[in-house]
């Protein structure tokens, strides 16, 4: 007989239980077979290494020089192979692309700018989505590893047990006018003020966004009446700025079109929620904390770049928008 690896648990086993009989339960063996083997292995190293008696075994002077270099060996044994799986998981790992999601908005890439500088080394693949519901179905299905969006409140988007989410901040919606609409010469505009203004809107969606919309003109005392719907914003830009709408958009968007204003409006009746969210199997914390700091970070120059945003900003919209309540 050979010397094995395997053999040198069998000697550990017999040392650890103090018995024939509890090692071959801890091996599965029987005892008689646990007995031929261990002869078998002591006859290999040139004779006893254990005393026999009706208590069971113990390891003579020999058996324990023994026992001693067969721990060191198991022990380096288990950290060599522990080191090469980590090894070839981490191989793995940095082979396979993190993939990225998001929707429309400035929040996309800023999270892809962020990547590039925080994993070089890994390869990025994205996916940028028009439908909230389908993005959030990607993250809850493995499909995606992390990404960005909106979230409106009492519209909850439902996320999968392996998906976690933190809220960056509160993202008010101003209101887009054109310049010469009676109310574009106010710094805010009231939400009751636009009874009876036609709304342009993007299509309905899981997101609620038409509902939520409804929901929060209803409490400022009226319906809105959604006349046109578009998910195209220059299409969107062109009816506010002939006077035929009104509609929604975010601060960070681009300066206004040409015939059009933005004005915040007073008392933030709409904002939403920009969500980070990343699936824990695949994105390590340290790596979404990383992304939600830089996320941030961007935003907040995105805001400095935009003078109305910024002036809103400045005059108590912080605390809103980044407030312990977010």
């Amino acid at each position: 007989m050979h010397l094995e690896f395997r053999h040198l648990r069998v000697l550990l086993t017999v040392a650890e239980a103090g018995s024939i009989r509890g090692a071959a339960a801890r091996l599965q063996l029987s005892q008689p077979a646990t007995s031929a083997q261990l002869k078998r292995i002591e006859h290999e190293l040139g004779g006893p290494l254990f005393i026999r008696s009706a208590e069971g075994v113990k390891p003579n002077e020999n058996g324990q020089y023994v026992l001693r270099c067969a721990r060191d060996l198991v022990v380096g044994f288990d950290r060599l192979r522990e080191h090469a799986r980590s090894a070839a998981e981490a191989d793995t790992e940095a082979a396979a692309p993190l993939r990225a999601g998001g929707t429309a908005g400035p929040l996309a890439p800023l999270l892809i700018s962020a990547l590039f500088e925080l994993v070089p080394e890994r390869r990025l693949t994205t996916d940028a989505r028009r439908s909230v519901h389908t993005l959030v179905k990607m993250l809850s299905r493995s499909k995606c590893d992390i990404a960005v969006f909106g979230e409106f409140p009492g519209f909850p988007l439902p996320v999968g047990e392996s998906v976690a989410t933190r809220t960056l901040l509160r993202e008010p919606v101003f209101v887009l006018l054109s310049e010469d609409h009676p109310l574009a010469r106010q710094e805010r505009v009231s939400l009751h003020e636009l009874r009876g203004e036609e709304w342009v809107m993007p299509e309905a969606d899981e997101s609620g966004v038409h509902a939520y919309l409804h929901l929060t003109c209803q409490s400022a005392g009226f319906t809105p009446h959604i006349a046109h719907v578009t998910p195209d914003l220059s299409v969107a830009q062109i009816l506010v700025a002939g006077r035929r709408a009104v509609c929604g958009v975010w601060p960070t968007a681009d300066v206004p079109a040409p015939g059009t204003v933005q004005r915040p409006l007073a008392d933030v009746p709409f904002h939403r929620r920009l969500q980070l969210a990343w699936n824990t199997e695949s994105v390590p914390p340290q790596l979404a904390d990383a992304v939600g700091e830089r996320l941030l970070a961007g935003y907040l120059a995105l805001v400095r770049q935009r003078p109305q945003y910024l002036a809103w900003w400045e005059a108590g919209g912080e605390e809103f928008a980044l407030g312990a309540d977010r």
